[in-house]
């Protein structure tokens, strides 16, 4: 996901078809997801992925593909405008079809009060999990590490590749490093391995040394072309499938997500691609 994107949103079957024609088979009452854990590890999708659409039909969309975990955008479910109550309903409705919310992104902004780096913390605990992700500004960093120890809970440090680069963000392994040095126990990563390798580095190695501190992936297929464009999974050049490889050898027991950002392109049938490229990785 490309930074702005965020903050300024507000070969498979079932790939072949539209995610509405098959929404539209049955009621999603009536549907319920088949477990995407492959050989002990948890493939999610980040609900960003269907950013074009609204909550309800995207989450018929992931039932449908076969995610069994995801994480939930807040361009979705914003946790600054939806109540407490709104929020518990949504995650009632994930449940009932059989996907866990494992982890919750938060748009905190640059210079947020308390009450509302809380306020996102409320609203995971809403959501039922006990993971954040967030992409913080490094100013941000000791205000988000205190309430992560107030609330006992994680967030998740997410990173993005700059061009050109901006000291204030995260994107190399030392931005990470400089943050959970300082920090306690409960701030931790989510690491865009796709915007990790646009930005010159090894998500493989970083992975290695450092997964105990790891509470969710972004996984998307980006190019070594100047502008590292997103590709269908497999078209690129990220070492997607290294990664969950280890993520498999290590045991690794977080979600690694799905986050489709191929422009101009069918976000279900790329997604559901996805799903089975790295089923097969797994297999």
């Amino acid at each position: 996901m490309e930074a702005l994107s965020r903050r300024e949103f507000g070969k498979v079957t079932l790939g072949s078809l539209g995610g509405a024609a098959l929404a539209a088979v049955r009621p999603l009452s009536a549907r319920r997801a088949a477990s995407s854990v492959f050989d002990g590890l948890q493939i999610g999708v980040m609900t960003y992925s269907f950013r074009d659409r609204a909550l309800e039909q995207a989450l018929a969309n992931i039932v449908d593909i076969g995610f069994s975990s995801v994480e939930l955008y807040s361009g979705h479910l914003d946790p600054y405008k939806a109540t407490d109550g709104e929020i518990r309903s949504w995650r009632e409705k994930f449940a009932g079809a059989g996907v866990k919310i494992a982890s919750y992104y938060v748009d905190m902004g640059e210079n947020p009060t308390d009450q509302q780096i809380d306020r996102c913390f409320e609203a995971g605990k809403a959501a039922g999990v006990k993971i954040l992700t967030a992409s913080l500004v490094k100013p941000l960093v000791p205000r988000v590490d205190k309430a992560c120890q107030k609330h006992a809970m994680y967030v998740g440090l997410h990173n993005h590749w700059f061009n050109p680069p901006d000291s204030k963000q995260f994107q190399d392994p030392q931005d990470f490093m400089g943050a959970l040095n300082s920090s306690s126990k409960w701030l931790s990563v989510t690491l865009d391995v796709g915007h990790f390798h646009a930005a010159g580095h090894d998500p493989v190695r970083f992975i290695e040394a450092h997964h105990d501190r790891i509470v969710s992936l972004h996984l998307k297929d980006r190019g070594d072309d100047p502008q590292h464009i997103d590709h269908p999974y497999g078209a690129g050049n990220t070492p997607n499938i290294a990664v969950v490889r280890l993520l498999k050898k290590l045991r690794f027991k977080r979600a690694a997500n799905i986050e489709w950002e191929v422009e101009n392109a069918d976000p279900f049938k790329g997604v559901a691609d996805g799903l089975e490229y790295f089923k097969k990785a797994l297999a």
